[in-house]
């Protein structure tokens, strides 16, 4: 088990942004959904690794996910006031809007409306061909 101090010593910004590089967003990601630069996401992930002592981003952000999980399992209702990650619900919509122009999605988020659209579009055509078929029956159409 690591010494907590390490983790307690990151700030809010780097716990953030380590948990977008556990859920595998690049810098660019980051900058982006953060409205900061790709530099500035970049530098304070080095400071990260070197309070952890990791030996790259993933390294550093797969402990921080440990740790968080750990204080989260000895205290899950949270009454500690520990770390909380982003929820995956709800899920943002999937098409460009004025709200919000460019796409912002994790990669759990593609994952789940793939998973959505997989299902629904199948679903959709068949239900759609059965009403065609029905309509026809209905009004003697042979085609």
């Amino acid at each position: 088990m690591e010494d907590d101090s390490k983790f307690e010593s990151l700030s809010e910004r780097q716990r953030l942004y380590l948990r977008l590089v556990f859920d595998l967003c690049s810098s660019h990601e980051i900058a982006f959904r953060t409205e900061s630069s790709s530099s500035a996401v970049d530098k304070q992930l080095n400071l990260a690794c070197r309070k952890l002592g990791a030996s790259s981003r993933i390294d550093a952000a797969r402990r921080f996910h440990d740790y968080e999980a750990r204080v989260q399992s000895l205290d899950p209702e949270g009454k500690n006031n520990s770390p909380s990650r982003p929820s995956l619900w709800p899920l943002p919509w999937l098409l460009p809007s004025k709200a919000a122009p460019v796409n912002t999605l994790t990669r759990q988020q593609v994952v789940a409306w793939a998973m959505i659209l997989a299902i629904a579009t199948p679903t959709s055509i068949t239900v759609a061909a059965m009403f065609i078929v029905a309509i026809t029956l209905l009004l003697g159409v042979h085609l």
